[in-house]
């Protein structure tokens, strides 16, 4: 018997086959059945517990805040000074319940049944429902009071409290207990026998129903333990015997009743419909025998379309195209519209070449080579485009030849749109060249265009490099974010491009420099203008999100025809320029010569010398004694900064401070000052004040409050002791941040002194807006107290006058002469300091100052 005949409807072997799979199906129907059926029981299960943890968790966050807010109430009762005063020791009834201190409203008002005020072994206060009781807290609370009150007065430094559930009069409560503290840091040595303070909240039927109410829990209620409990969702409420139980909702079997029944009476239906269609597969086999003839028949016509559609599964393309061996399209798949934008009728018939071209290769000789090439290898060639819009677009075509019978009968290929390919690819030869925030020529491009522009040497025209630094950058991105900085740097560099010719090139190095190059520019005076309007420019505000922000910038500049024609040495030049423009000032130009190359070197050689200072400890502090006028006794003084150097000798501050905060060295060193005064200090007179200077570079990049905290526990130097001198510079950098570091130093218990008052252009707004402790006068208005006719007299006068009204210390500072000493004295001056009373000392030479002012005292 042939296939044929095992197929046909009369085959009792596919009948069999037939029946074989009804009864499979009826398998997996029924198992299918099951886990539907198992699956929503499981789901009802998983909601019920679901629920049950969920009403646990809410119960237990409302037990939790309701302890909480026990605890947090009866600490301000216990943490409190009037309480330390009026309970220790004898209490004093008149204040606590007859004063309603500690009175009846804890019960009318909070709910306290018990309230009661323990020693270790008797009570001295105690108030049962509000009134007073002769009973002692033991009579009523069934737990031992010994442990609790410990366990209170070893949490007491910390100020925490602790709570336990007790029973009170026989039925569940919870008891809160706080030793009974003044409101100050104290030693647990302080507190090892101090009263403890208990408030009792019993757990009535009505407060378990307010719980409840706000845990969203119905009929929440005390219960006895017993072994049944446990299946049910509660809390236990310590050793009281008691535990807090409600009602648990049941989701499950509501899902289950409103589930159930319809999910069974779909099963049943589903049932009958398998039935009828097994029945009616059983006819339908012998139609699906006869269909296989038909299908056999189909084969060939398949072969070809499968050809086909193999190839484009290998080249995974966007569109497929056909031609015949004439190179005419013969066939475009409907991808070719939605990726070319033409309709396929208007290019069947036509030349493959008049759709695409090639700039390299001919397309139509290339597709001739490939009718001798292995008809598996597909070839690939670039090629262009322009859609009906007319935009040059790029695609990368692959083809094979088309053989029938062993002869060419045309080609078959794929084409793949490449075109945001091909532009991201420009895209990064352009990044390459250029920066991504600015859009301007980066560092390959100005090197490619200063080769170019040099070339020709010295028969090149003039050109002028001006390396160009933004001032006040940092503070800008550092306080704002670099969102901010980010915009500084795109408006920059639009006004850069703004302000030059077309043939001039501006360019960003990266971080907050750029390269302006400027062609034909070879006179000064033209370069000095252009520099004028180009910082004049870049002064005007930038709006960010509300904030003006100003910037300036310094300018180096090197010329070819006087700095020769190498690339890289026309940027070292500027840059050696750049750097003295920064060290004179900012916000101007400077043109290179020979003589910088000196003065930069010793600036660096000396910035490496700071850094080796640093480690190996060659800076000293000298001390400067400030004295109280009315009795010239030293009350104060300052540390002052030195730096021992092994070749230069003894350098001061002004030598090296400033290369210290432009190099961001001044924050380890600022710490070092700060720990060497707190530490010395230490064991001079307890009256004693140290000052220390707090430079605004070491404010705005280091975190001052955790440097000071951190120095004040090393050297355990009191913080009262510790006095910090602070300029008006600080809060013009960051008037916001400022104060709120400065009163972070203030709740350290740190004094505050602002340093060359009356220089500034705000100096009373910032007395009233800030927490300054003392001022000091600056030493140019005490220089000019020796002439009888001059102003600073009466300015002079003026700031004591107002440190007076505000409550300030004021301190006068560069005292040169005993007129201007007499002058002070009459002005009623507090503190004086200058070379008239002592110069700067080194350590040893001011503790004979102080031993020296001993003696006097011990001889008055």
């Amino acid at each position: 018997m042939d296939r044929n005949a095992d197929l046909s409807p009369s085959s009792p072997t596919s009948r069999l086959q037939v029946r074989r799979l009804v009864g499979g199906f009826c398998a997996l129907f029924g198992l299918a059945c099951l886990i539907a059926l198992g699956a929503l029981f499981n789901i009802a299960a998983t909601l019920d517990r679901q629920e049950q943890q969920r009403s646990t968790f809410h119960a237990t966050q409302a037990l939790e805040q309701r302890l909480l807010a026990s605890r947090q109430f009866l600490s301000s009762y216990a943490v409190w000074d009037a309480a330390q005063e009026h309970l220790v020791g004898k209490v004093d009834w008149q204040w606590a319940y007859e004063e309603k201190n500690v009175g009846e409203s804890l019960f009318s008002a909070s709910g306290y049944e018990g309230v009661f005020v323990v020693e270790d072994t008797r009570t001295t206060y105690a108030l049962f429902k509000g009134k007073p009781t002769d009973s002692a807290a033991g009579a009523y609370i069934d737990s031992p009071l010994a442990p609790i009150i410990a366990e209170a007065r070893k949490a007491a430094p910390a100020r925490e409290q602790v709570t336990h559930f007790v029973r009170f009069n026989g039925w569940p409560a919870v008891l809160s207990a706080a030793a009974i503290r003044p409101d100050k840091d104290v030693l647990e040595s302080e507190v090892s026998q101090a009263p403890v303070m208990i408030f009792v909240d019993q757990l009535t039927e009505a407060k378990l129903e307010h719980l409840g109410q706000g845990a969203g829990l119905m009929r929440m209620r005390l219960e006895k333990n017993n072994p049944d409990s446990q299946r049910q969702p509660h809390i236990a409420l310590g050793e009281t015997g008691y535990h807090l139980a409600w009602d648990s909702p049941r989701p499950g079997n509501q899902l289950l009743w409103a589930v159930l029944p319809p999910l069974l009476g779909v099963l049943l239906v589903l049932g009958l419909v398998l039935l009828y269609l097994f029945r009616h597969a059983l006819r339908s086999s012998q139609a699906i025998d006869q269909s296989l003839l038909r299908l056999q028949q189909s084969n060939r016509a398949l072969e070809a379309s499968e050809q086909r559609f193999r190839a484009v599964a290998e080249a995974a393309s966007d569109w497929i195209w056909e031609t015949d061996r004439h190179h005419r399209l013969t066939y475009l798949s409907q991808r070719f519209v939605s990726v070319t934008g033409y309709r396929v009728e208007d290019w069947l018939g036509q030349p493959l070449n008049q759709l695409l071209s090639c700039d390299t290769t001919p397309l139509l000789p290339w597709l001739d080579t490939q009718a001798d090439s292995d008809p598996q290898q597909l070839a690939n060639l670039r090629c262009n485009y322009r859609d009906p819009t007319g935009q040059n677009r790029y695609c990368r075509i692959s083809a094979r030849s088309i053989l029938l019978e062993g002869h060419l009968a045309g080609y078959r290929g794929t084409a793949s749109d490449i075109t945001d390919e091909v532009a991201a690819h420009a895209r990064i030869q352009h990044l390459s060249m250029h920066d991504a925030l600015t859009g301007l020529p980066n560092r390959n491009k100005l090197s490619r265009h200063l080769e170019q522009a040099l070339l020709r040497g010295s028969e090149a025209p003039p050109l002028a490099l001006l390396l160009l630094d933004l001032d006040s950058f940092k503070p800008i991105n550092d306080s704002l974010g670099h969102p901010a900085g980010d915009a500084v740097l795109q408006e920059v560099a639009t006004r850069l491009r703004e302000s030059t010719r077309d043939g001039d090139l501006v360019a960003r190095l990266g971080g907050d420099e750029f390269v302006l190059v400027l062609h034909g520019l070879d006179n000064r005076s033209e370069i000095d203008r252009f520099c004028a309007r180009l910082i004049d420019l870049l002064q005007q505000p930038i709006t960010f999100e509300e904030h003006q922000l100003h910037i300036g910038a310094s300018v180096g500049i090197a010329q070819a025809r006087a700095q020769g024609f190498d690339a890289g040495e026309l940027i070292r030049c500027a840059d050696i320029a750049l750097y003295q423009a920064k060290a004179d000032g900012k916000n101007t130009w400077r043109y290179f010569s020979p003589e910088m190359n000196q003065q930069i070197q010793y600036r660096r050689q000396l910035e490496n010398d700071l850094r080796r200072a640093i480690k190996q400890h060659e800076f000293v502090l000298h001390y400067q004694p400030r004295y109280r006028l009315n009795d010239l006794q030293i009350v104060s003084v300052e540390a002052l900064l030195r730096w021992q150097h092994p070749q230069e000798g003894l350098l001061g501050p002004d030598t090296f401070i400033p290369l210290a905060e432009q190099s961001d060295l001044i924050v380890p060193l600022g710490r070092w000052v700060l720990a060497e005064a707190c530490r010395t200090a230490r064991d001079w007179p307890e009256e004693l004040v140290v000052s220390v200077n707090l430079s605004p570079a070491q404010f705005s990049r280091s975190d001052v409050v955790a440097d000071v905290r951190q120095t004040l526990l090393q050297t355990g130097f009191p913080a009262q002791r510790l006095e910090l001198e602070i300029t008006e510079n600080v809060m013009l950098n960051d008037i916001e941040g400022a104060l709120g570091t400065m009163l972070a130093l203030k709740e350290l218990g740190v004094r505050l002194n602002m340093d060359d008052f009356g220089t500034g252009y705000s100096s009373l707004g910032y007395l009233r807006t800030y927490p300054f402790d003392s001022i000091k006068i600056d030493k140019r208005f005490i220089a000019g107290l020796s002439n009888q006719t001059g102003n600073d007299r009466a300015v002079v006068q003026a700031i004591i006058n107002l440190g007076k009204a505000m409550g300030l210390t004021v301190t006068a500072e560069g005292v040169e002469t005993e007129q201007q000493l007499k002058a002070l004295g009459n002005e009623q001056c507090h503190e004086v300091q200058g070379y008239y009373l002592s110069k700067p000392v080194d350590r040893a030479g001011f503790e004979a100052l102080l031993a020296g002012r001993e003696a006097r005292q011990d001889v008055s």
